[in-house]
């Protein structure tokens, strides 16, 4: 009865399993329903089952392997660190998303990197699952070693490859976004990248069992040499063939997949064949005396292994500290990623190494011992760190202390010297009015003057992108248009952008490349002197970040201030080099405010920005702008600039609004002012500000003849928004009549013709005040 009850249970089990792989499938790649449908719920119960019978199934194999819980307690810190890297990986878009800028690049220099970087890092978890079980068995935890254990020799190399099958992962989240690729309907194929890691890993296994182990007595036949030969033919010509064969028939494969794929399966094999010929030998069974000599050669290959590592993190540190935009710039976010996940268990077993060297030396007096000096090792360390973070803050926003130069190119424009000579919103307002009113009525006559306020909202560089593309294309457009394009397009009319953390990354990029064009005569927009402001967006700012966090940040917790920079020092440095120097300029002297000129047409307008961030200890906002930060226009908030009481570079200005979490610190405003953090905390559209700035612009144009009519611009790049397309209108009709921008009102009436600025694929939608704006419709 026991066993009938045993095997219905596990039947049932199996059946679910089955059961959530089929709902899976259903719901992730098939039908693909609605959240809120019953479809969608149905399904959802399925692969809830299938979990469910997953982990049943799981834990009733595992409770029969004892070996295997042996072997897996002891291979702690890898398996930790491999299940921590998963979930970094794989849980956030910035993980997933690794694999985006290899395919795109085809960079051969970044592919040969990633293939050395997942061998460091395959055998760092190798290395250390070694060292793990080599300490269980000498506590006996784990019998002695007879050469037929199932769980004791493949595990640390299957730790190591998973290395390679995370990349290879990331490579295949990747290609199945690819708009391309994905209209295709052939997602399954992008997932071939993690099958050939499996089927590599299983034929080096065959393998290793045919020809290379010798770790039990095994005669070998003409039969298996021949099946040998055919693995090695398999792994050298079948695995690449597949991979070329999935690339000619498969078109809409991007390009980067298939030398990713290569790179990726051409790492693992050399690892397993590598640590395969490096474990050849038999197990030592004779006298003491052979034994002694296996155990000193076995130690030589442990020191040899364990330092030479380190010494590879300790010269890729050394590289960072020095230079960390190149370092990441050169290798890219996925390879220092994979590196460094590698170079932390470097480092922990260096520390070990160097712990057990010391009290075999005698260093910390007889009988020491590695547990007890490790955990007085860990308590110091901690304390120092907090005791030096005390100390000197480490993450400071730099100020211009007399090391941000104007570029020469702007001495024929007046910029402002310091912050108190900024304009207030009234002040500002009336000196763009006055160079409206001139371009609208030179270039339409009659009629209100049309005044917009951009509000961009946060969502990390996706958002910055798509900010700089939306007011590209809208200045672009409008430079098209007659009557629009002879008086400066669409910039006489943009009074000002209010950003939030990307969004502001844009915004000073579009600002930049702005006054890159005011200031250069020859120069054009999207011309090779002039590039435009998305092409500064292109470059991977995440790299140089991530290497700056895990080889200076971290090390620096524990060391004085010698100079070194930080990362988000570093991700500004990022941003100066992307726009050629343009973000390394004075945030103030992108903003050329002076009365006559600009009012003359001298000079043209650029809009005023107002970068939005955080106040982490009040939670208010506090704000970088090119007009003073009045208390009774942006209610309770502060002034960054008259925080600091000086000007900032246009990059640190940006970043302060867009400080991601973790990527980057919080800044530290100095003379206790507190810490400044991501501008979405607060709220991430910058729609307060903008229109608080709207309300104090029309209350002061508010007599004006012609008046001022308000359109408010909300951009976001956040896909999950339902909203339908919209059409950017700056101007009626001729005569006046009702003008519509909704495409489905365009489809119900007839409608007289307008001049508009049409952003394409764009999730726009119009925000205003209710009070004292009529609709623009």
């Amino acid at each position: 009865m026991h066993r009938i009850a045993e095997r219905v249970f596990w039947g049932l089990m199996l059946g679910m399993l089955a059961l959530g792989v089929v709902a899976a499938v259903l719901s992730w790649g098939v039908l693909k329903p609605d959240a809120r449908s019953w479809t969608a719920w149905t399904l959802g119960i399925g692969v809830w089952a299938g979990a469910f019978g997953l982990c049943a199934l799981l834990l009733g194999l595992i409770s029969n392997a004892t070996d295997l819980l042996r072997a897996l307690a002891a291979m702690w810190r890898p398996l930790a660190l491999v299940l921590a890297a998963a979930y970094l990986l794989f849980s956030n878009d910035q993980g997933r998303e690794l694999g985006v800028g290899l395919m795109a690049e085809n960079n051969w220099w970044r592919l040969f990197f990633l293939f050395l970087a997942l061998i460091y890092w395959a055998a760092n978890n190798w290395h250390t699952a070694r060292l793990g079980l080599r300490a269980a068995v000498k506590r006996h935890e784990i019998p002695d070693p007879s050469g037929n254990e199932k769980w004791l020799f493949w595990p640390p190399r299957l730790l190591g490859v998973c290395a390679h099958l995370f990349a290879a992962v990331n490579l295949s989240l990747a290609a199945e976004n690819q708009p391309a690729f994905a209209a295709s309907g052939l997602w399954l194929v992008a997932w071939t990248a993690p099958l050939v890691i499996i089927t590599a890993t299983a034929l080096v296994w065959a393998f290793d069992r045919l020809l290379v182990s010798q770790r039990t007595p095994r005669k070998r036949t003409t039969w298996t040499l021949i099946a040998g030969a055919i693995v090695a033919i398999l792994l050298l010509a079948g695995i690449p063939g597949f991979i070329a064969g999935v690339a000619s028939i498969v078109l809409s494969l991007p390009p980067g997949f298939s030398w990713g794929t290569f790179s990726i399966s051409a790492s693992a094999v050399v690892f397993l064949i590598g640590v395969s010929w490096l474990r050849r030998r038999p197990l030592v069974k004779g006298s003491p005396e052979e034994k002694a000599a296996d155990d000193r050669r076995e130690n030589l290959e442990v020191s040899v292994f364990t330092v030479g590592l380190f010494l590879i993190a300790f010269v890729f540190a050394c590289a960072t500290w020095t230079n960390s935009v190149a370092v990441g710039w050169s290798l890219g976010s996925m390879v220092v990623a994979y590196f460094a996940l590698g170079a932390i268990l470097a480092l922990v077993n260096f520390v070990e190494f160097a712990l057990a060297w010391t009290i075999g030396k005698g260093v910390f007096g007889p009988g020491a011992r590695p547990r007890v000096v490790g955990t007085y090792t860990v308590v110091f360390l901690i304390g120092l760190g907090v005791l030096n973070a005390w100390l000197h803050p480490f993450h400071r926003v730099r100020p211009c202390d007399g090391d941000c130069a104007v570029p020469k190119s702007a001495a024929g424009f007046s910029a402002l010297a310091s912050p108190d000579e900024r304009p207030t919103a009234a002040a500002a307002a009336r000196v763009w009015y006055e160079q409206a009113k001139a371009a609208y009525g030179k270039a339409h006559g009659e009629g209100p003057v049309p005044m917009l306020i951009v509000a961009t909202a946060g969502g990390g560089i996706r958002a910055a992108y798509w900010t700089a593309e939306i007011l590209e294309k809208l200045a672009g457009d409008f430079q098209k248009e007659d009557g629009f394009k002879e008086e400066g397009g669409v910039r006489p009319y943009l009074f000002a952008i209010s950003g939030v953390s990307g969004g502001s990354v844009g915004a000073a990029a579009f600002e930049a490349a702005l006054a890159e064009r005011d200031e250069q005569p020859t120069c054009h927009a999207a011309g090779a002197m002039c590039p435009l402001a998305t092409t500064f967006l292109t470059a991977d700012f995440l790299a140089p970040a991530l290497a700056n966090l895990v080889f200076v940040d971290a090390p620096s917790s524990f060391l004085p201030d010698i100079g070194q920079i930080d990362r988000g020092t570093a991700l500004e440095r990022s941003f100066e080099n992307a726009s050629g120097g343009l973000l390394a300029r004075p945030f103030l002297s992108l903003f050329p405010y002076k009365k006559d000129p600009v009012a003359e047409g001298k000079a043209p307008w650029r809009p005023i920005l107002l970068l939005n961030a955080t106040h982490e200890e009040t939670g208010k906002r506090i704000i970088t702008g090119h007009v003073l930060i009045e208390r009774n226009v942006f209610i309770d908030s502060f002034d960054a600039l008259n925080v600091l009481r000086k000007d900032m570079r246009a990059s640190t200005a940006a970043h302060n609004s867009a400080r991601f979490t973790y990527i980057s610190p919080a800044g530290d405003l100095g003379d206790k002012h507190g810490s400044v953090i991501d501008g979405g905390y607060f709220e991430n559209y910058g729609a307060l500000t903008a229109i608080e700035l709207a309300r104090a612009a029309t209350w002061e144009l508010r007599n004006e003849t012609p008046r001022v009519k308000l359109v408010v611009l909300l951009i976001s790049s956040d896909p999950g928004l339902k909203q339908a397309h919209e059409l950017v209108r700056i101007k009626e009709a001729k005569d006046h009549g009702r003008c519509l921008v909704s495409r489905r009102a365009r489809r119900r009436t007839v409608w007289r013709r307008c001049r508009v600025a049409e952003i394409r694929q764009a999730k726009l939608s119009f925000a205003q005040q209710k009070a004292g704006h009529e609709r623009l419709a």
